[in-house]
Formats: C-alpha cells, structure tokens, sequence
C-alpha cells in the first residue's frame, strides 16, 4: 500500500543511496523515533510556527548529523533511518528554548555547531559501548553541562522563567502542547502539526503519542503544588509522549508497557527537579529503561516453563 510520503519522495529499498537532503529529514522525524521525509517536514513547521530561529538551528543539527556519521565511518542502513539525527537535532532545539539567542548572536551559532558535533561524537561513543538503546541519553548529558557552564560562559544566556502563574488547567490544551513541547516548542499549533506529522507516518504512533500526553497532562494535574501553566505548557506531559511511543517501539507494539512508560516518565519528571536539575528529555529515557529492564526480567524470571515466550530482537538500531 502506497504511504503518503511515497506522494513526494520516490520510494528507496534498503538503506543504500538515499539522497542527502532526505537524510536530513529523516534526521528531522527521528525526534519521535520516525523515519519518514514527510514527518520530518510537519515537525519543521511544528518548530517554525513557534520560533523561526530554532528551525534553523533544528536545520541546522539535521544536516550535521548524518556528515558527522559519515566522518567516523558510518554508512548505510543506520543512517538510512534517520537515527542519527535525534540527539543532535534535541541539543539544537534547546538552545534556543532555554538560552537567549538571536539571528546576530555569532556566540550561539558557534555554541550550535560544537554542541551538535560534540553529540554526533558521543552518539558514536556510546552505542560502541552501550548494550541497551542510548536513546536521548547524549543529548541529556550534553545539555545539562551546558546548563552548568552557562554561568562561567559570557555567551550563554538564560531566558528567564516566566513569573505569571496561572490558577486554572486547560486540558486539551495541555495534551496539544504536550505533542509540541516534544520539540520544544510548546504550542496548540505546533502539537496539532507534530501529531499530523506522527500520524502521516504510522497511525499506531499518534495514538500512542496521545495516549501519552493525555496520561501526562492528567498525572501532572495530581501534583497539586505544580503551576497548572507549566501543566498546560506541556512540561510534564512531552515525556509521556516520548516515552509511550519509544516503549511501544521498543517493546513489541504492546500497548499497557507504553502506558507504564507514560505513566513513570511523568512521576519521575518532578524529582529531576528536586535534585537540581533541568529534567528535559531525562524522565523519559530513564523511564523507558526501566520498562525494558522489567521486561527482561519479567522473561527471565518469571515466564511461565514452557510458554514460549522469548525475548524481542536485540535493538542495535539506535543512533
């Protein structure tokens, strides 16, 4: 059956010569575990309609990764998924939602550039060595020593936090910006073109993604001390959507294990935050571990004898 992308871009067999540019997009719709040109073209719009500079600082990172993999020697089927555009393109979007910057700011751009290489690298570090998928573990580490050296660095400025407090929770509104804070842009709009976008691809995933950020908007509505803005921006409820979709992915397109995810990655999101530190995208991959470990013990130890059940293909298709 014909997918919607195959409207635009002409079908490719197996990873081999897939054009650059589509590389580049595909890198663009990695940022929901996506492999998909057309994908990567609604989550550019989901980005832009927010903040022109962070589509192209998002451009920007999409277009360094798969050169930076070719660097160190990788070709073929890996680069064909798009993978390796994920964590490059999540420290690029962050800069601009958490760091002042601007068209002239020649600081930023440079900051930009050395981020997005220092992850293609680390990427390549950590899959080497890692057994388990890294997920957006690269991007998680980079960002929070960026965040630690922005006092010690004249070029990095933090935008300060909005002291408006809003008193009442707007739950659609929160579900919609929970899709769009994924990319860290938080809007009605953009999670209305992130989700077509999840949707044009594989229809499984935009419900699992909606799922998610319904399960996020409405555990965040049980922590009574949390700003119902911060609820409706999509703070607590975009690592449920990562974490469904990476779950269901990763686990067998089960549904109750992406909704456990969900679930764990909105608990833990108010912990990081007592630690000190900026949770971003770190609930979710810490969540999604802890579904995968579960399952392996789960197979291990607790499989009824005989029933079967074996474990899922080691997943050595991560970035």
């Amino acid at each position: 059956m014909k997918q919607p992308v195959d409207y635009l871009f002409a079908p490719r067999e197996g990873g081999e010569n897939v054009p650059y540019y589509r590389l580049v997009l595909r890198g663009c719709s990695a940022l929901c575990f996506q492999s998909n040109e057309l994908t990567g073209l609604f989550f550019l719009a989901a980005v832009l309609v927010v903040s022109p500079i962070a589509a192209v600082y998002f451009l920007v990172a999409a277009a360094m990764a798969p050169g930076g993999r070719m660097l160190l020697g990788q070709r073929g089927a890996v680069l064909a998924t798009g993978l390796p555009g994920l964590n490059p393109c999540l420290i690029a979007l962050s800069l601009p939602a958490f760091f002042r910057t601007s068209w002239t700011n020649v600081g930023m751009w440079v900051v930009l550039v050395v981020c997005v290489a220092i992850a293609v690298v680390l990427v390549r570090l950590l899959v080497t060595i890692c057994p388990f998928p890294i997920l957006a573990l690269p991007f998680v580490l980079i960002f929070w020593a960026v965040y630690a050296l922005a006092p010690h660095l004249g070029v990095l400025h933090l935008i300060p936090p909005d002291i408006s407090v809003a008193t009442t929770l707007h739950p659609l509104t929160a579900v919609l910006s929970s899709l769009g804070e994924a990319l860290f842009s938080p809007s009605v709009w953009s999670g209305l073109l992130f989700l077509a976008g999840v949707l044009v691809s594989n229809w499984r995933h935009a419900v699992i993604a909606v799922i998610g950020a319904a399960i996020g908007t409405t555990v965040s509505y049980y922590y009574r001390h949390l700003d119902p803005e911060s609820v409706d921006l999509g703070l607590y409820g975009f690592n449920g959507v990562l974490a469904a979709v990476a779950v269901y992915a990763l686990c067998g397109s089960k549904l109750r294990p992406a909704i456990l995810g969900a679930l764990i990655a909105t608990i833990m999101t108010p912990a990081f935050a007592r630690l000190g530190l900026q949770a971003v995208s770190a609930p979710f991959v810490f969540a999604t571990w802890l579904v995968l470990a579960l399952g392996w013990i789960d197979r291990r130890w607790f499989a009824p004898p005989g029933s079967g059940s074996s474990p899922p293909p080691s997943d050595r298709s991560q970035p």
